[in-house]
């Protein structure tokens, strides 16, 4: 059992590490959003090695708060720690909280320089994206944006964070062999339960996107473990076992980040 993306930054990973081995989990997989939280996930990898993997990335959300300086020096700390780090995310564009034309654009620059840290490091990409609101369709908006500007840099090595897009966006996403992951929502959202119906059990990873997410509350309250409650969901959805969905999503979360 893998948690595909989790926060441990924003809970009290000890304690949250030591449950989730308790509970007999194989791994977390440890995203960062902000810049200022590298160190604390670096070192809960070097703590917990071979249980938990970090994952470097910049949310969208973030670029008001940083300068292309800081940016340009965090993208120098991932080369110079790239022994510790299992893949670039979560990256992308999130037009929802970037909403000005200009802001957009640069959001894009920010997306880019990513995207190709990850192919000159050879490292996996895990990508945020997002429309704005009152965008229905996804034409033009944050998702299709991201998946185009993939698509044109030659990305193979991807996962879709907590998929929220059209069918047909799915669709692309599938054929170019990326991988689609559901957090926790897909237990109460019936829009991610239609689209987990479509996608191959092969190209499918679960994750709880800790804290948030609680398919329990609204609280801040998810834990790693909770991708049990997705794995029960997805397997009526695609009449397997609990056991068999927990087993195929562990398999291809040991491929995608190499874990072994």
């Amino acid at each position: 059992m893998i948690d595909a993306h989790c926060h441990l930054e924003y809970m009290d990973a000890d304690i949250i590490v030591q449950e989730s081995m308790q509970r007999k989990m194989t791994a977390i997989v440890a995203s960062i959003a902000d810049i200022k939280d590298r160190e604390k996930v670096l070192q809960l990898h070097k703590k917990y090695p071979g249980f938990v993997f970090a994952c470097m990335g910049f949310h969208p959300e973030s670029m008001k708060d940083y300068h292309d300086k800081d940016i340009n020096e965090y993208t120098e700390f991932i080369r110079e720690n790239k022994q510790w780090v299992s893949a670039i995310g979560e990256v992308g564009l999130d037009y929802n909280w970037v909403t000005q034309a200009d802001d957009q654009q640069r959001s894009k620059e920010i997306f880019q320089k990513f995207i190709d840290l990850s192919k000159g490091l050879r490292l996996p990409l895990v990508i945020h994206s997002r429309n704005g609101k009152g965008n229905k369709d996804g034409s033009d908006e944050g998702i299709g944006d991201a998946i185009n500007m993939l698509v044109e840099s030659g990305c193979k090595h991807v996962m879709m964070h907590c998929f929220s897009g059209s069918e047909g966006q799915l669709k692309k996403c599938l054929e170019q062999g990326w991988m689609i992951s559901f957090a926790t929502l897909v237990c109460k959202s019936f829009k991610h339960q239609r689209l987990a119906k479509l996608v191959p059990m092969d190209q499918m990873l679960l994750e709880t996107d800790s804290p948030w997410l609680d398919p329990d509350s609204h609280e801040l309250t998810n834990r790693p473990w909770k991708i049990e409650k997705s794995a029960e969901v997805i397997a009526q959805l695609k009449e397997l076992s609990k056991e068999d969905v927990l087993a195929i999503t562990t398999e291809n979360a040991k491929r995608f980040f190499g874990i072994d």
